[in-house]
């Protein structure tokens, strides 16, 4: 007995030096025992000094890598930037802001056109580029003409209190329908007319001194955007307008043309 003890002595001590010489692999370690934790439907996660790890699936979620001597052959890992996440954050709670921003506006603009030009076929609509305010062309222009109705003139004066209190650009167009104009007037087409309209709405407001000068854009489509089909009277009418849009500032957008039909 005291021969075979020690004979168990020397063997468990020899054991343990060459455990003590040997090297493990951590990283594979974990990898096959991941593996296997996940074949069997098990899986841990460690929280350790801001470091999640799953074990065995070598991806972690952290700011910096905290352990410089693991190895470089392992799998893509999963970064949280911190910085990033704070910048899309702020992104989105900048664009919650304007979107209700913009749906204040959209109330406010309605509100007025409502006692204004109830039953003209004015329109007030919050689109993906901003607040677009649509004029049918009887109450804003004289047929043919590019000076203001007297009417038209007392709208844009109440709109003008809310608009100098909003941010973003204002793009005004003309738009008409597909009757070319009669020969020997002042505009030569419909491209012309629609132009001259939209720029007579922007003059007028620059006739205010609280209105800067760049926070204004013209654009004259002709009879290139229908909103309706030029085939009847009707058609014809819906498709003869003018149109306010303030932008929305979300992603610093330059000004956009107003959607189509």
């Amino acid at each position: 007995m005291v021969t075979f003890a020690d004979l168990m002595s020397l063997l468990l001590t020899l054991f343990v030096l060459l455990l003590t010489f040997a090297e493990m692999e951590v990283i594979r370690y974990k990898a096959v025992a991941g593996a296997i934790r996940n074949a069997f439907g098990i899986q841990q996660e460690d929280q350790l000094a801001g470091v999640i790890e799953i074990e065995g699936a070598k991806r972690r979620r952290y700011a910096k890598d905290v352990d410089p001597t693991r190895e470089k052959h392992t799998e893509p890992e999963v970064r949280i930037d911190l910085t990033e996440a704070y910048a899309r954050h702020k992104k989105r709670v900048e664009e919650q802001r304007e979107q209700a921003r913009m749906e204040a506006l959209t109330a406010a603009i309605r509100q007025t056109i409502e006692k204004e030009l109830a039953g003209t076929g004015t329109s007030v609509e919050l689109s993906p580029n901003g607040v677009l305010v649509r004029f049918p062309n009887e109450i804003a222009f004289p047929s043919g003409s590019g000076n203001l109705t007297d009417r038209f003139r007392e709208t844009l004066d109440r709109l003008a209190d809310i608009l100098v209190r909003t941010e973003g650009q204002i793009v005004v167009s003309g738009h008409t329908d597909n009757v070319p104009l009669a020969g020997g007037g002042v505009y030569r087409t419909n491209w012309d007319l629609s132009a001259a309209r939209a720029a007579s709405v922007v003059h007028y407001y620059l006739e205010d001194p609280r209105f800067p000068v760049d926070r204004f854009t013209i654009q004259g489509f002709g009879e290139s955007r229908p909103i309706a089909g030029n085939d009847t009277p009707e058609g014809r009418a819906k498709n003869r307008r003018v149109e306010l849009l303030i932008v929305s500032k979300k992603g610093d957008r330059d000004p956009v043309v107003p959607d189509g039909p």
